[in-house]
């Protein structure tokens, strides 16, 4: 007997350490993938349209990272406090509903339209430092329809905090794709840069887009709308080896007709898509979660639209304003028509609305027919009046024929 209760301790220590073990090994590997959660995610704004991926790539940090120096065709210049650099884009940069060919960097960590009237419509920021605080080396580079800029040896403008130096590169694709890549960030992270010097970066970075929707149906008016993704340091953590990658998502209410409209699809999960949707009561288009979907519900567009294109032609729906315009034009072409047949038949017209209606009212002045006679009798008793009213006035002119020899005699 004790042997065996020896032997059953012993299994139930062995069986007890191995379930503690386990489950130590468990939640360190549930520790971990928390941790690589916070480290990558994705977000998309409110509006649906961009999205970002987050990343934190510390013992890699030059997986995105451009070498300009071993570029060839790479070209750096060194840019001072209040200057700026024009960069051409070769291959058309589409930034929403804009095809940018030209853009300007400060050294402030900010790109921006070249053409002075969108100057402060849109930015792509990956930093943002406060004007007249900073200088840095600028490097272009094209590539495979890329614009790479990067941004080395930024310095900030003040005594202590100039040895602190950042690099950081932006890269413009084609289709519309923006990347953020961090390569040297002083400190721990550009959150605890901004504490220690306020004075040093604003507190949001990112893309922005102001946009203004135009509508002419039902009623002409605007509206404003913020595109894009605006990232707080505060919120997102900027460290050495931070990637942020921004993709377009919901390109709907950018399309101008309806079967421009149907044909664009837009993002729902990672493998599945969608069309969007045409409404002809404000001849928009959208995806109906993008920054019109309060004016779709408002107009009943969820029930009345379109999202293929062979019912584009039958969906056509007049408003007050093309009723107004076609009522002028039916109109004036009415009265062309009548201007020419008037002209053309002006005998036919002439004798049809003067002639015959002038004949019909003498007609019916003279004495009309007595009822259930027939024509020939009537005729006959005329005729009959006619000559006794002649013989009637035969001895008048007798009896003056008399009068005037009595005259005469005497």
């Amino acid at each position: 007997m004790g042997k065996a209760q020896f032997y059953d301790q012993l299994l139930f220590i062995l069986i007890t350490a191995t379930a503690f073990l386990v489950s130590g090994s468990v939640s360190t590997e549930t520790v971990d993938e928390n941790e690589e959660e916070s480290d990558r995610f994705y977000e998309t704004d409110k509006n649906f349209s961009m999205k970002i991926h987050y990343a934190n790539y510390p013992e890699n940090d030059a997986i995105f990272w451009k070498n300009m120096g071993s570029e060839e065709n790479a070209t750096t210049w060194n840019i001072d406090v209040n200057s700026m650099l024009q960069l051409n884009v070769p291959f058309g940069f589409q930034l929403f509903d804009l095809n940018v060919t030209r853009v300007v960097v400060t050294p402030q960590g900010i790109i921006r339209a070249d053409d002075l009237r969108w100057f402060d419509k849109w930015t792509i920021a990956p930093l943002k430092a406060k004007f007249g605080m900073s200088r840095s080396k600028i490097s272009r580079l094209v590539q495979d329809k890329n614009l790479y800029v990067q941004w080395n040896s930024f310095q900030f403008d003040d005594e202590y905090y100039k040895q602190r130096e950042l690099s950081f590169q932006v890269r413009l694709g084609a289709g519309g794709e923006i990347d953020f890549v961090y390569r040297r960030v002083p400190y721990y992270n550009l959150t605890v840069l901004r504490k220690t010097c306020p004075y040093c970066l604003e507190d949001k970075f990112g893309v922005t887009y102001p946009h203004q929707e135009v509508f002419e149906v039902p009623r002409p008016y605007k509206e404003s709308y913020e595109l894009g993704f605006s990232m707080d340091f505060e919120k997102y953590e900027v460290k050495q080896g931070t990637v942020v990658r921004f993709f377009p998502v919901d390109r709907c209410m950018f399309q101008q007709n309806c079967y421009a409209c149907t044909q664009t699809e837009f993002p729902l999960t990672l493998n599945q898509t969608a069309r969007c949707a045409w409404c002809p009561a404000i001849r928009k288009c959208s995806s109906t979660r993008d920054s019109l979907r309060h004016v779709w519900k408002e107009n009943k567009c969820d029930i009345h639209h379109v999202n293929a294109p062979d019912y584009c032609h039958y969906n056509f729906i007049v408003t007050d304003t093309d009723l107004r315009n076609i009522f002028l034009l039916w109109v004036f072409t009415l009265l062309t028509v009548i201007i020419i047949i008037c002209k053309s038949f002006k005998d036919i017209f002439v004798k049809i609305c003067y002639t015959l209606p002038l004949d019909w009212l003498r007609e019916r002045i003279q004495p009309t027919n007595q009822p259930d006679q027939p024509v020939d009798n009537n005729q006959a008793q005329d005729q009959e009046e006619q000559e006794e009213h002649e013989i009637e006035e035969e001895p008048d002119d007798e009896d003056n024929n008399t009068t005037q020899k009595q005259d005469t005699y005497v």
